[in-house]
């Protein structure tokens, strides 16, 4: 009978999952495919699929029988009560699958109309299931939904293209990727975005926002729109495959528009790529004359924990670099990574409310060791770790928090984020103009135009 196929399905999910992958994210992390015992951390996180159907809390409300009917005696057509069970009678000790049968043996049989797939009602279960625990972090992930995350992990996501930035509570588009569905549907640098398929993204985190606007390709996704000195207005884009830039590299330019001796490199993912690529920028940057570097992990929602680790130890001389503990409280310290390549130079780390995860344990573990300067606003905070479990056979797979982690100096940041030495907001206007006082500050304190002093005070107080 299908509920027994169903049962099976959730006894995967209780049993008989395969390897698991470990990850952290708001962002999340989670384990390379060849590699089940490394960490990963990726923030998109896609956002969280936890909120299921809502039970009213109200009783339920009647119409009375029509008047040639009975009001005591049962209904020609309705089937008599089942003999109540006497608390007595109960057993606390049936294992919960068991119950799973009986409920969905009555579906099967009696529901007034034919109930929905087996493979339907058996995923709503295992998402009611887990969004009992109360953990946002803590998911189902159906085989489609599933895929998706698997293709970020590999660099490409159904989307739009456009890169956003939380500006005095508003999410703003910062900038367009090139040959992206947002450029081509007319979105610009500055756009404000007011709501996503009709409902309002007013007070919702930015790392929500993005998967709100990500999804399944060739499907549309409408947004509402401001721009300054036009009305609001509506764009539907169809979303398409968006391959994401790993980082970006540049030597900073001066007045004069000619290059410094100051490298800006933007890392927008903790991806498989994220250090071998950044190997080969910052090779390129030096070969034009890199004398100190900005990391730019704005935005960067997270990604694989051990490409946190990677990219962190260019930059550190020594560890930790983040400490993980699971639930029994036992703590495991992970150090830099022996042969890793070090990057010897100034290091400013710019950081803002959409640096989540992997991003916050690199900014975490540059601020409490010293190695460089952040600058910008408090990051996301997120301080969890979770782990992929891929169900066998079924292709669906879920996200169970099972650690936290801490920075070097053993602070939780988790509900808190990471403060920077430098508080520097960037405004809407800083973005339509093109203007970028963060990246600004950065320089300047790359250049020495600040007083030592106060650099030395900036990041005595920020401990």
């Amino acid at each position: 009978m299908a509920f027994h196929r169903n049962s099976r399905r959730l006894l995967a999910v209780l049993a008989g999952v395969s390897a698991t992958v470990a990850l952290f994210s708001a962002g999340w992390f989670s384990a390379r495919p060849d590699a089940p015992s490394v960490t990963r951390l990726h923030a998109r996180v896609p956002a969280p699929l936890v909120h299921g159907p809502q039970v009213a809390a109200a009783a339920p409300v009647f119409a009375p029988p029509p008047a040639s009917v009975s009001a005591v005696l049962p209904l020609p057509d309705e089937e008599k009560p089942q003999a109540t069970v006497s608390p007595k009678d109960s057993n606390p000790e049936m294992p919960p699958v068991e119950t799973y049968y009986a409920v969905m043996k009555k579906l099967e049989a009696s529901y007034y109309q034919p109930p929905t797939s087996d493979r339907k009602m058996t995923y709503a279960a295992i998402r009611g299931m887990l969004a009992s625990l109360g953990d946002p972090y803590t998911v189902f992930f159906d085989p489609a939904e599933y895929r998706r995350m698997q293709q970020e992990n590999e660099g490409e996501f159904g989307g739009i293209g456009a890169r956003l930035e939380k500006v005095s509570g508003k999410t703003v588009i910062k900038e367009i990727v090139p040959d992206t569905p947002a450029l081509r549907g007319g979105l610009k640098a500055g756009d404000a975005i007011l709501a996503v398929d009709g409902k309002p993204i007013a007070g919702v985190n930015l790392i929500e926002v993005v998967d709100k606007i990500r999804g399944a390709v060739g499907t549309p996704v409408k947004l509402t729109l401001e721009r300054k000195g036009k009305p609001t207005f509506v764009k539907t884009i169809i979303r398409q495959i968006v391959k994401l830039e790993t980082l970006k590299a540049e030597m900073v330019l001066d007045a004069a528009k000619k290059p410094t001796t100051i490298a800006h490199v933007s890392l927008y993912a903790f991806n498989l790529q994220a250090h071998a690529e950044l190997d080969t920028a910052l090779k390129r940057m030096a070969a034009k004359g890199m004398k100190a570097l900005v990391l730019d992990l704005r935005g960067n929602p997270g990604g694989f924990l051990q490409e946190a680790i990677e990219v962190a130890s260019r930059f550190l001389d020594s560890g930790p670099v983040v400490i993980l503990q699971q639930r029994g409280g036992e703590r495991s310290t992970y150090g830099v990574v022996r042969g890793a390549k070090r990057y010897h130079v100034p290091l400013v780390v710019l950081v803002n409310k959409g640096s989540a995860s992997a991003s916050e344990i690199v900014a975490g573990a540059v601020k409490d060791t010293s190695s460089g300067i952040l600058v910008g606003t408090d990051t996301y905070g997120k301080g969890l770790v979770q782990t992929i479990n891929p169900i066998q056979n079924d292709g669906s797979a879920f996200k169970l928090t099972t650690q936290r982690y801490f920075t070097p100096n053993g602070t939780d940041i988790n509900k808190k984020g990471i403060a920077p030495h430098f508080k520097v907001e960037l405004t809407k206007e800083d973005i339509e103009k093109k203007r970028d006082p963060q990246l600004d500050k950065a320089v300047a304190i790359l250049k020495g135009d600040l007083n030592p002093a106060a650099v030395s005070a900036a990041r005595a107080a920020s401990k």
